[in-house]
């Protein structure tokens, strides 16, 4: 009898060949894909921190005199990617650009818009305070409101870890009547200081977590209230509120002939909104806001021409304030009356009294046009239209008459005299926004990609 005997030797071998090869194949294609998206999620990363970190880099000299955040171009370098980046990308070819000039009128416009939108209500309101007269008081609470606050607080025992800190019912009508009673007396610097660290205080409130819990669905207030915040840093763009944006940038940034208020016989020094002493800063950067006004880079020159137009606008007001005083008027005619009898006995010349009476009217308003303008160069505020035209004071200064001025020149002018007060103090170039390319090298995952770019800018709405 014969028996087949069949050889299966490799049998198994060959069928762990057909399925592991295909396997091993996928699998080191899949590896390569990973390690591909690897290398760019870090090669991006290095590249994101290197760009924050030159953003960092501000000139804060620059920002404290004129608000405005802007990086020396001459600062640029990427020690950061270097340190950061993936070894295999370590020879790289990588570098920073511009992407937005700081003194482009676009880049210029975004700055200074996101620095005054949130304080123009705050100066609007105080110029309310300042033109009717309203009394601007001193305090915001008192010291003894503040201790009735803690003794009615410390009575009932305080609030214990974790339970709610607001105040019971009795306490809460107690602060409600001392805000009311105070917010009448809200001194110019609390109301600046209120819009500036209202986003400081969001932060600290967010970690207390007793408020928070204590408050009605209090993330969702944060989150609106910090949204409503940003919106209203945005906007609006109407061309209204940008020009007021701009005109309220120059007196808070730039200097001007007066460096000093003077009211109830004090003297007190003026300051830019970011604390700098006017005073001293006038002393390299003198009269800014006059050069804006006349489009000179002459600052006596500057300084004369504005004052000559002040004196011309105050004399119209006066004169108009004149003609409109019978009493004045009388004075002057009986003036004038004895002026032309005492001319015609002394020449001969007959001159008509009246001719005479408006000659000494327009001789009057120019010396008491004069004698505003010396108040006001002086620190000093004056009333806007005197009393026989108006009986309501407004009182202005002389920052509000050059906030007049400001608001005549077009957009595109003041933002480009702007930029060249920034360049006479700060020559060099500043970037407000940073372009960050890197070329991978050859023998690189990448390498067959073009060069990636990454751009961030402070001007970012």
């Amino acid at each position: 009898m014969l028996v087949s005997v069949r050889c299966r030797r490799g049998a198994l071998s060959l069928l762990l060949i057909v399925i592991i090869l295909p396997l091993l194949l996928v699998f080191a294609t899949g590896l390569a894909i990973a390690r591909r998206f690897n290398d760019e999620a870090g090669l991006v990363r290095a590249m994101r921190q290197q760009l924050s970190a030159s953003l960092a880099a501000y000139d804060p000299d620059l920002y404290q005199q004129f608000g405005v955040f802007g990086v020396p171009v001459e600062s640029f370098e990427i020690s950061v990617f270097r340190t950061l980046v993936p070894d295999r990308f370590a020879d790289s070819t990588a570098g920073l650009l511009v992407a937005a000039d700081l003194l482009d009128q676009a880049v210029l416009e975004s700055q200074i818009a996101r620095t005054m939108k949130l304080r123009l209500p705050v100066l609007w309101l105080d110029q309310v305070y300042r033109l009717t007269g309203l009394p601007d008081g001193s305090g915001w609470l008192a010291q003894a409101d503040l201790g009735d606050i803690t003794d009615a607080w410390t009575q009932e025992g305080g609030a214990a870890s974790g339970d709610s800190v607001l105040p019971d019912e009795d306490l809460a009508g107690q602060l409600s009547d001392l805000v009311r009673d105070s917010l009448d007396q809200v001194t110019e610097q609390d109301k600046l200081e209120i819009l500036e660290e209202t986003l400081g205080w969001l932060g600290e409130l967010a970690g207390q977590r007793s408020v928070l819990a204590a408050l009605p669905d209090g993330s969702r207030w944060l989150s609106g209230l910090t949204g409503w915040m940003d919106a209203l840093a945005a906007g609006p763009e109407a061309p209204l509120v940008q020009k007021a944006g701009l005109a309220e940038y120059c007196l808070a940034y730039l200097t001007s002939a007066v460096t000093v208020r003077q009211e109830d016989g004090k003297r007190e020094p003026l300051s830019t909104i970011s604390g700098l002493d006017l005073t001293d800063l006038a002393q390299a950067r003198p009269a800014e806001i006059e050069q804006i006004i006349m489009g000179t880079e002459d600052p006596d020159t500057a300084r004369r021409k504005v004052q000559t137009s002040l004196v011309a606008a105050r004399s119209i007001i006066q004169l108009a304030a004149l003609l409109a005083d019978g009493d004045e008027m009388a004075l002057l005619r009986a003036q004038a009356v004895t002026l032309a009898a005492i001319l015609a006995g002394a020449t001969g010349v007959v001159l008509e009294p009246e001719s005479i009476t408006y000659v000494l009217a327009l001789v009057q308003a120019i010396a008491r046009g004069n004698e505003d303008v010396t108040a006001l160069l002086a620190g000093q505020s004056i009333r806007l239209i005197p009393p026989s035209l108006l009986d309501q004071p407004l009182v202005v200064s002389y920052a509000d008459h050059l906030r007049l001025m400001l608001w005549i020149l077009p957009s595109d002018t003041l933002l480009e005299r702007i930029s060249r007060c920034i360049r006479r103090t700060f020559p060099q170039d500043y970037a407000a926004g940073i372009q960050f390319y890197v070329q991978p090298p050859a023998r690189s995952s990448l390498a067959n990609q073009s060069r990636m770019v990454m751009e961030l800018s402070y001007a970012l709405q």
